[in-house]
């Protein structure tokens, strides 16, 4: 085969299809669609990386969205007590903003790759680099299979076997935080938000989202610190248990701010089953995203997952889709090894400063000393947000100003 792409890249999938790529997505899990009750924004960058991955790409996707006209803040427990800053958006092609359900974006994804080319129920052991091709092996339930391919992309996710073959010391990092999340069908049965809107609660590291996640679903999170939880705790659903712990940690924070009631109301309206818990953990950004011979390479969360709070992760890995699309195509059709290592260094590029710049602001978002500058410590609520949204402005920009904004005060 021509590319072989270990787990979730479908919109890469897609992409090289449309230009006549032959390329095979190897799903560890026994279903495409796994379900983890959270949804993702797409901003101007995604809309334009998806446009560039597929025609009609982004359409299908905003087809399923909520477009975003309002973002709420409040930063609880400042100087001069609740904070609140308001954003409106336009909805111009330089100012848009929605949320689709991952679950939706990630069906018309895969409606885009011919079945043939998905293989589910396939994790990877390990690969090895051949004379002429990479020989990866796939547990398959009881057996063991051996695929062969021109090109590999790692594209499974923070705990990517593919980087942990090229890196085998490198580890994800614990950000001391624990997250909960959920998407609640919510046809008018209780009032947490505005209609298209976005309204986040923030007091330190503890951070709420109250979402329009379209289609009548709304998406609420909350994230605290948690330093006492074992590292090694699984993610999945909670029991009743989880939600009472989660409205308990809203309890508490009840206690600084009445603005953490709407939350609540969200929380209480929602059956313990339907809640997903995990920690919340990054990578370290690597200098090389490639193997030494170039044949092997890494793209979205196993490339550079981030702490969530930026909103840039699935945005970011449809960039990585977008210019593998790009470069890929033409290397492919030359058919020579000189060309494949060519375009995997200009990947590296263009993708490794932009995303090295991206992962560090995302893990400065977890308001946890840990992580952050100490002169960003020191900055106000309005700074902070004039520094966010600077930084949006610039991650928005793409593919323009990709390593920084020349005419920002903190992204040049």
């Amino acid at each position: 085969m021509e590319v072989a792409i270990v787990d979730a890249g479908l919109a890469l999938a897609a992409g090289l299809h449309s230009r006549g790529i032959q390329a095979h997505v190897f799903e560890k899990s026994p279903n495409l669609i796994v379900d983890t009750a959270t949804a993702t924004s797409l901003g101007p960058n995604a809309s334009r990386a998806l446009d560039g991955i597929s025609v009609g790409l982004s359409a299908a996707i905003k087809s399923v969205a909520s477009i975003t006209k309002t973002t709420k803040v409040t930063f609880c427990g400042s100087r001069n007590g609740d904070e609140t800053f308001v954003t409106r958006y336009d909805g111009v092609r330089d100012d848009e903003f929605y949320v689709v359900k991952w679950r939706s974006a990630r069906s018309i994804l895969a409606s885009r790759v011919p079945a043939l080319y998905i293989h589910c129920s396939h994790a990877l052991l390990d690969y090895c680099l051949e004379d002429q091709s990479v020989a990866l092996r796939f547990q398959c339930g009881g057996e063991v299979a051996i695929f062969r391919a021109k090109f590999v992309v790692g594209a499974d996710g923070i705990n990517s076997a593919v980087r942990r073959a090229m890196y085998p010391a490198d580890r994800p990092r614990d950000l001391h935080l624990i997250n909960w999340n959920a998407l609640v069908h919510n046809p008018g049965r209780f009032s947490v938000h505005d209609r298209d809107q976005i309204a986040s609660i923030r007091k330190g590291p503890s951070v709420s989202f109250l979402v329009d996640a379209g289609e009548d679903y709304t998406l609420w999170v909350l994230r605290v610190e948690d330093r006492s939880t074992a590292k090694g705790s699984s993610d999945g659903f909670c029991d009743e248990s989880g939600k009472a712990r989660v409205l308990q940690e809203i309890d508490k924070l009840l206690g600084s701010s009445p603005a953490w009631e709407p939350l609540k109301v969200a929380v209480e309206a929602t059956e313990a089953g339907q809640i997903f818990q995990r920690r919340i953990k990054d990578r370290i950004p690597l200098e090389s995203w490639s193997d030494l011979d170039h044949r092997v390479v890494l793209m979205g969360d196993a490339a550079h997952a981030m702490h969530w709070g930026p909103g840039q992760g699935a945005r970011t890995a449809f960039e990585d889709a977008h210019q593998l699309c790009e470069l890929l195509s033409p290397a492919l059709a030359a058919g020579s090894p000189e060309d494949l290592k060519r375009a995997v260094i200009r990947y590296e590029e263009l993708r490794i400063p932009r995303m090295t710049r991206i992962q560090n602001f995302a893990a400065e978002t977890t308001s946890i000393a840990d992580f952050m500058p100490a002169w960003v410590t020191e900055l106000t609520p309005g700074d902070l947000w004039g520094r966010w949204k600077e930084f949006q402005q610039w991650a928005a920009s793409y593919p323009l100003n990709i390593t920084g904004d020349p005419d920002s005060t903190y992204f040049k």
